[in-house]
């Protein structure tokens, strides 16, 4: 695993070898149940300079918002999804989900051209400068959602999106 300051135009600093992004095995942490502990602990760290203290606020990135289900049309089944912005969901008219969701990769399975995009979206750099300045690219799944305050409203196309 690289960190983006050792990726010099898509190749590692040190091999040359192409960067790309792979599937791994690993653990995680569910550092989000400590979130409000260790945003609580930064203000007794006084010592520390507010640049350090900012950066590890944005670090943690507690967000506050709402968990929303929003039903497939078919196959059965629903699409969780978060906002921090509730005020906006009755404009809502799509629902994107990541190359990497479960969701997408199934779909991926039996669709060659998906399978592609979602290739080409794990070329793409994870630098933050990579990511702010890419071309945002979507693929239409077919699927369709409803919208869960608005069952009679027409269903809404869902997309992988890159980024």
């Amino acid at each position: 695993m690289l960190a983006n300051e050792q990726v010099i135009d898509g190749r590692g600093w040190r091999s040359g070898a192409l960067v790309e992004q792979r599937e791994l095995t690993q653990w995680f942490f569910k550092i989000t149940d400590y979130a409000e502990e260790l945003l609580t602990g930064l203000d007794t760290l006084e010592r520390w300079p507010d640049k350090v203290r900012l950066m590890q606020r944005n670090w943690i990135g507690r967000s506050e918002g709402l968990l929303l289900r929003f039903a497939l049309e078919a196959p059965a089944g629903e699409v969780e999804v978060f906002t921090t912005r509730a005020d906006t969901l009755f404009g809502a008219k799509f629902v994107a989900v990541a190359a990497d969701h479960p969701l997408a990769q199934g779909l991926a399975a039996s669709n060659p051209a998906l399978k592609a995009f979602i290739d080409e979206c794990h070329q793409m750099g994870t630098s933050v400068a990579a990511i702010e300045t890419a071309e945002k690219k979507g693929f239409d799944t077919g699927l369709k959602v409803v919208h869960p305050f608005d069952d009679t409203c027409c269903c809404r196309s869902m997309s992988p999106i890159s980024c």
